[in-house]
């Protein structure tokens, strides 16, 4: 049966369950008996109510993955069928997955540049990858030759950045419940104006200053944090990191986690912490805000927030004050579930020093994002240790495709779909989504695990273009990060009294042979 005709007569299905008053369990299993598969999302099911289970919900997504992928391909390739880049491929209209396969090229950002600046320089009104007008850049992580990468955003993307697909968070909400407030080191980057008049910045940055985060209501899914929103846009990280402590502390039997987007982040936090412990401590004990913070705005609302609590702060200096800071977080928030953070590809580096300073709580990482994609997986098991962190693929988000890793380049390379993957091989990833990407190389490498019926589960491995060479090799971050761990291990067997927090790596070529220069910050790990 086509996709089209599925689809249809699925959603009629649907709606006729709905109009009787279906409950979940009737939804769950409408697929069943003779009545074609229907998208999860697209079900009506009630995420709040007590028979919605998570196992439940995976077997679902994972019934039949490549009819949800078509779908996505589907409804992106009717979306954005006047696109001028589709037209001028060829596509003409079409939206069968044979007919785009043929048509569209796999690409690089390198490939959409010109046409993405044309916009960014205010040259070219519109954009020919998408028919929806941009309403900003999301600037990415990654680079090319040096210069950040501009990743156009519609109201749709936009909308879908804010947060998680619904049926992913009440996911979220049932794997990890956190009752209570969140120490969530949450800082908005700068947004900056383009010549287009078009804003620019880290995909955070606006997701902080959208009005629905910034008006979130009383008890809804943003109310965890426990910051004004005057810390968060406060724009500099040392005085936002200072009242993201100040006002968690002050209300330390209240937090029920740790977090930030990074692991890189609750590590910078900690390292706050460890040096401006008294100027805190003192802070909460007379419900004033040390000197050092000279942001006013910033300074008026974490204030009007404090009161003097000297109890409180005798507690946080007498945990404080001791040597031996492992398990620190639990000490000075008795409450909290666990950390939470990115702690996969790079960010495993942080893992070490995290867990010295969260003690008995798990180490949380929930999803595996990008700043192009939004949502591309969700961790299923996420108390597992950071070593063992694998993602299941998030099918409903867009279309992708994949690329074998010793296949990555040339005419010809082998390109293949959820489906066709194996356990234990490395894939690059393509993304096809609604915001205009089309084979999109997202240049991150993930290796298959496993298989939750035909969904793929897949653990993060690497960045593809970060690497060093000081001659024809290439050394890449995966290989990097072993050589930093044999050292951390050796200092553990030499009982030395310190463990790497963070490093930097360069390449020096002023020896013959060249060699790489690694730089360890080093923290006491007493």
């Amino acid at each position: 049966m086509a996709p089209a005709e599925n689809g249809a007569r699925s959603e009629a299905a649907v709606e006729q369950a709905q109009k009787s008053k279906s409950n979940n369990a009737e939804l769950l299993q409408l697929h069943r008996g003779g009545i074609p598969f229907v998208m999860p999302s697209k079900r009506g099911i009630d995420t709040s109510a007590p028979d919605f289970e998570v196992e439940t919900v995976l077997d679902l997504l994972g019934e039949d993955v490549m009819y949800i992928q078509h779908v996505v391909l589907r409804e992106v390739l009717e979306l954005q069928a006047d696109a001028e880049y589709l037209r001028r491929l060829g596509l003409n209209g079409r939206n069968d997955v044979e007919s785009f396969r043929k048509c569209v090229p796999v690409v690089s950002y390198s490939d959409m540049e010109a046409d993405i600046l044309k916009v960014v320089n205010g040259e070219s009104a519109t954009s020919i990858f998408t028919v929806d007008p941009i309403t900003h850049f999301n600037m990415s992580s990654g680079t090319t030759g040096g210069k950040p990468k501009y990743v156009p955003a519609t109201k749709k993307a936009q909308e879908a950045q804010f947060g998680f697909p619904p049926l992913a968070s009440a996911l979220f909400r049932r794997l990890l419940p956190w009752p209570g407030k969140a120490l969530n080191f949450a800082l908005a980057g700068e947004i900056k104006s383009t010549p287009s008049g078009l804003k620019a910045g880290a995909m955070s940055s606006f997701v902080y200053r959208n009005p629905r985060f910034l008006n979130r209501e009383v008890g809804g899914p943003n109310d965890e944090f426990c910051v004004p929103n005057e810390v968060i846009l406060c724009g500099d990280p040392n005085q936002g990191m200072y009242c993201h402590l100040v006002c968690a502390l002050a209300r330390a039997p209240e937090i029920a986690r740790v977090s930030a987007l990074f692991a890189a982040t609750v590590a910078a936090g900690t390292r706050v912490l460890r040096k401006q412990w008294r100027e805190i401590v003192e802070d909460i004990r007379t419900g004033t805000l040390n000197s050092c913070i000279t942001h006013p705005e910033m300074r008026a609302a974490v204030e009007r927030t404090l009161k003097p609590n000297p109890d409180l702060a005798s507690m946080i200096e007498r945990e404080c004050f001791q040597e031996d800071w492992a398990g620190i977080f639990p000490r000075l928030f008795p409450n909290a579930h666990y950390v939470g953070c990115v702690l996969s590809g790079s960010m495993l580096q942080y893992a070490p020093t995290l867990q010295h300073f969260a003690g008995h709580l798990p180490l949380v990482s929930a999803a595996y994002v990008a700043s192009e994609a939004g949502l591309i997986g969700l961790n299923p098991n996420m108390k597992c240790a950071p070593q063992d962190i694998t993602y299941m693929l998030w099918p409903e988000n867009a279309y992708y495709e994949f690329i074998p890793i010793d296949d990555n380049s040339g005419e010809g390379m082998q390109v293949l779909e959820a489906c066709d993957l194996e356990v234990g091989k490395e894939y690059e990833i393509l993304v096809t989504n609604y915001s205009g990407l089309y084979r999109y190389r997202l240049g991150d490498s993930i290796r298959v695990t496993s298989f939750h019926k035909t969904l793929p589960l897949f653990a993060f491995v690497r960045r593809l273009s970060v690497v060093l060479s000081v001659h024809v090799e290439k050394t890449d971050e995966e290989e990097l990060q072993a050589a930093v761990d044999n050292v951390a291990a050796i200092l553990k067997e030499s009982n030395v009294a310190s463990e790497i927090c963070d490093y930097t790596c360069t390449t020096d070529v002023s020896s013959n042979p060249g060699r790489y220069v690694i730089f360890c910050e080093m923290l006491d790990s007493r």
